[in-house]
Parts: structure tokens; C-alpha cells; sequence
């Protein structure tokens, strides 16, 4: 008996998807798609205009500069095309090996990159970040037909119920003369797209980077156990102190018996002075569920020295030694009280088994928005491995941008909010263009990177039995991928009991 991990929206979305079918057929059967030069393979529909084309011819004019871009870029396609290839087989092995089980990140809606139908790119931001996507590919593969001679009938939009694309139409008799083009022009021409693509993803994410430092991050309350502050609030100082980050805290709690916080929203307030670290989660079997540390516990001291951050108790930590007895002191139940245990062996030093929620202070449980900063600006360096490439490549299961509640969580030192809308379409526009480069680059007719490995294989079997071998590779190729990318959407999501 089998299963499914659809819902409701999905079967929906099927069903609208199904009556745009059937609508697109009758619509070709009455020749109407035709009259108004309109295409249409299965529920695709192709929408052509010859608008543009004069705009096309001017930007095409510096022929040589083009052609440097082209040619200089055509690495970054064999890369990408290695790195997403590899993906792919890695990807295989998991879905047979391991298959994950149905989450949010295995949806079938989540496979589209479609702003609105995929629930983690924003409708709004992601809209923009696709649309710029489409123009830069598609009208970048357009001016190098012009600067290559070769003419472009049309411009246009793909359809499939809604826009999930943008297209060129050159001369295709033109683009595959071997007399008219020598095989580095179709090559030029087929990796345009990628290689603007990547580029405009370079220009956004620098400009994101650079602007991320404008923002000024703030203390949040993750747990509150303070009548009349809520899980959220932003944290403006302690005792005085404008507090940002863990340090700022220190000096805070250096100043006083008591302890003041103001709020976001205008609310003083003047509470008991504790202050140490949450125990949001106790493991079995080690030295703290044995001495009776429980979740929500506060380790105030480890061996008499104050653990007051998060900071200073690894610090304590790291100098203790495995089957040491260690005093702890604890805030339980309201009350301080000491536990002793035997630590256990961690490394080269001792052990409890707790795991840390954060700092805390007279009742309130602090994170720090900064952490996010320090994650995002750390992107680029990540770069220099493999994983790192990884990391962008799922950045919006982690991370949607500035918007919401996210955008409580800090103060924009120019612009205003303004600062957070740039943030977001720079954010979209750069990993989108990323993520459909990297995609285009996959050895699969008729992707890009199909179609330029096709012309390097030509190159290299020579003569017409060549061609045919080139072409079969490329076709098999192209059924690994799409079949893989079928069997990672529907293998999460059908279970058989």
C-alpha cells in the first residue's frame, strides 16, 4: 500500500494545472495559438515579440568586448558542469542509499524555483530575482547571435501557467551552419547565458556583503520567563550599556547589583541580578542528569569560578579534566544551590552533558542577531571548500532574507528600511542567477551545458559518426539527470507501507 506527502494546495495545484492543459489544447486545435504567434509543446506555451531587437543590435556593437567575456567564462560552464554533475550522482546515491523522509525541503512544490508555488523564495523578492534572471540569460544569449552574425528572429516568455521563463529565437539554420560559425562561436554563444548569469551573481552578492555592515545588530530574548516581555524582544541596553553582542553584556553586568533592561517597545524594567547560562537540553547518561540538572536550569558557577556568558563557561570548561570533581552552581527552582560531579571525557577536558541555550540574565534567555551577520559575511571565505559551495547552494532553506520578524532584529544605520529591501532583491537576484546558472550548466540537451559539451565531443570523435556518438552521449547524459531529478521528488514523498 502506498502513500503520498502531498496535501491539499498540491492536489489543487494539479488540478488547475490540468484544466491549463486542456485549455492550451483546444486554444492549438483552432489555430488560435497560431494567429498570435504563440507556440505551444505539451502545456508550454512560447509568447514571441520582435520588440527589442533594435535594442539588441546596439548593445551588441562592441563585438570584441563580448567575445572576451564569452570566451574567458567558458571555464566557469566546464566547473560548473563537473560540480553539478557530481551533485547529481551524489544525490542518487543518497536517494537509494539513505532516502531522507517527506520535510518542507523534499516538497514537490519546493523543487520549482517559482516564487510564491516554492515556500521558501519569498513572491515579491523572488519575483524580482527571476525576472531579472530570464532578461540577463536569455538577452545574453541574444547579443552574442548579433555579434556572431547570427540573426535573431524573436525575443519571448515561456508559460506553463504562469512565466518560468524567458527565450531568444535565433536563426537555428544560421546558428548550426559549420560554414557560417566555427565551433568556438556556438560554443561562445551557448554559455552566454551562464557566464551573465554568474557574473550579475558575483555583482549582487559583493554589493550585498558591503552593505550587510550598515545593519546594526541587537540582543534578542529567545526564552523569557519575565511577566509582560514576549520570546522576541529586542534587547536596547542593560544597566546603560547598549547591548550587541556577548561582550557588551559583560561590561553590563559589571555595573550594579541589579539588573535594568530596557526594551524595544519603551518598557524599563529592574529585576534580581542572575546571571549565567540555560541548560536547554540534559544527555542521558552523562555527569549533569545524574547530579539533577534539568532543562531550564541556570549554571551560574563551575568550581567557584561565575560562568555569566556563554563564553566564559567553555572557557571554564576547556580548563577542567576528565573524572575531575567539579562544583557547579546552580539556579534551580529559584534558588541557588551546588551539585557536585565527576566529569566525563571530552577531548582533553571535562564534561557534564549539557547542552546551551544561551546566556541568561534575571529571567531572560538572550540570543544575538550579530550571529547571523557573522554567518552571512563568513559565505565568502566558506568559498575556498567544496561545502561551502554546498551552503550556497541550499542558502534559502537556511536563510529568506530581511523581512518579517528578521527585520526587528536590527537597526539599518543608513537609508532606513530602504536598506532592507536592497538587502533582499540584492540577495535574490544574486542567488537565483547563481542557482539557474549552476543548473544550466548540467550536461543535459537541451540545457546549455548540453548543448556546449555536445559541440566539445563533436570536436573530438570528428566526422559524421561523431556527430551521432556526441549526440547519443549527451541524450544519455540528459535521461540520467532529469530521471534523478524525478526520482529526488518523488522518492521522499511516496512510502510504501
Amino acid at each position: 500500500m502506498s502513500g503520498t506527502n502531498l496535501g491539499l494546495s498540491e492536489i489543487l495545484a494539479v488540478v488547475c494545472f490540468a484544466l491549463y492543459w486542456a485549455a492550451v489544447e483546444v486554444l492549438r486545435r483552432r489555430g488560435t495559438l497560431e494567429k498570435f504567434n504563440v507556440s505551444s509543446i505539451g502545456p508550454i506555451l512560447m509568447i514571441r515579440t520582435t520588440k527589442g531587437l533594435k535594442v539588441l543590435e546596439a548593445i551588441s556593437k562592441p563585438k570584441k568586448f563580448w567575445r572576451t567575456i564569452a570566451t574567458l567564462g567558458i571555464l566557469a560552464v566546464f566547473l560548473g558542469m563537473a560540480f553539478m554533475f557530481s551533485l547529481i550522482l551524489i544525490m542518487d546515491y543518497v536517494m537509494f542509499t539513505n532516502p531522507p523522509k517527506p520535510s518542507p525541503a523534499t516538497n514537490p512544490r519546493n523543487a520549482l524555483l517559482i516564487p510564491g508555488i516554492n515556500q521558501f523564495i519569498p513572491l515579491v523578492w523572488g519575483l524580482i530575482g527571476l525576472i531579472v534572471t530570464l532578461v540577463v540569460h536569455e538577452f545574453s544569449h541574444a547579443i552574442l547571435c548579433r555579434v556572431e552574425g547570427v540573426r535573431v528572429k524573436a525575443l519571448g516568455v515561456i508559460l506553463a501557467l504562469i512565466p518560468i521563463g524567458g527565450f531568444a529565437e535565433p536563426d537555428e539554420k544560421e546558428l548550426m551552419d559549420e560554414k557560417k560559425l566555427r565551433r568556438i562561436q556556438r560554443i561562445r554563444i551557448f554559455s552566454a547565458g551562464i557566464i551573465s548569469n554568474f557574473i550579475v551573481a558575483f555583482i549582487a552578492f559583493l554589493a550585498f556583503f558591503y552593505l550587510l555592515g550598515f545593519l546594526q545588530p541587537h540582543a534578542i530574548v529567545m526564552v523569557s520567563n519575565v511577566k509582560g516581555v514576549e520570546n522576541g524582544s529586542v534587547i536596547l541596553s542593560i544597566n546603560g550599556i547598549p547591548v550587541y553582542d556577548e561582550s557588551d553584556l559583560k561590561k553590563a553586568l559589571s555595573l550594579g547589583n541589579a539588573i535594568t533592561v530596557r526594551l524595544e517597545n519603551g518598557k524599563t524594567l529592574t529585576l534580581e541580578k542572575v546571571a549565567g547560562v540555560y541548560v536547554a537540553g540534559v544527555l542521558k547518561g552523562y555527569p549533569a542528569e545524574k547530579a539533577g540538572i534539568k532543562v531550564g536550569d541556570v549554571i551560574l558557577a563551575v568550581n567557584g569560578i561565575p560562568t555569566p556568558t556563554v563564553g566564559d563557561f567553555i572557557k571554564v570548561m576547556l580548563n577542567t579534566t576528565p573524572n575531575e570533581t567539579a562544583t557547579v552552581t546552580l539556579f534551580h527552582d529559584g534558588k541557588k544551590e551546588n551539585v557536585k560531579m565527576t566529569l566525563a571525557r571530552k577531548g582533553d577536558h571535562g564534561f557534564m552533558g549539557v547542552l546551551i541555550g544561551g546566556d541568561y540574565v534575571s529571567g531572560l534567555v538572550l540570543g544575538y542577531s550579530g550571529r547571523l551577520l557573522e554567518s552571512l559575511r563568513n559565505v565568502p571565505k566558506s568559498l575556498a571548500d567544496v561545502r561551502g559551495w554546498l551552503y550556497v547552494v541550499a542558502m534559502p532553506f537556511m536563510f529568506q532574507g530581511f523581512s518579517g520578524e528578521v527585520m526587528k532584529f536590527f537597526t539599518p544605520k543608513i537609508l532606513g528600511n530602504w536598506l532592507f529591501y536592497i538587502l533582499n532583491t540584492l540577495y535574490w537576484v544574486g542567488w537565483i542567477n547563481f542557482y539557474v546558472g549552476l543548473f544550466n550548466c548540467l550536461p543535459a540537451v537541451p540545457l546549455d551545458g548540453g548543448r556546449v559539451l555536445q559541440e566539445v565531443l563533436t570536436a573530438v570523435f570528428r566526422g559524421e559518426k561523431g556527430k551521432e556518438i556526441s549526440a547519443m552521449v549527451v541524450k544519455s547524459l540528459a535521461m540520467v539527470v532529469f530521471l534523478s531529478i524525478i526520482l529526488s521528488i518523488l522518492i521522499p514523498n511516496l512510502r510504501f507501507i
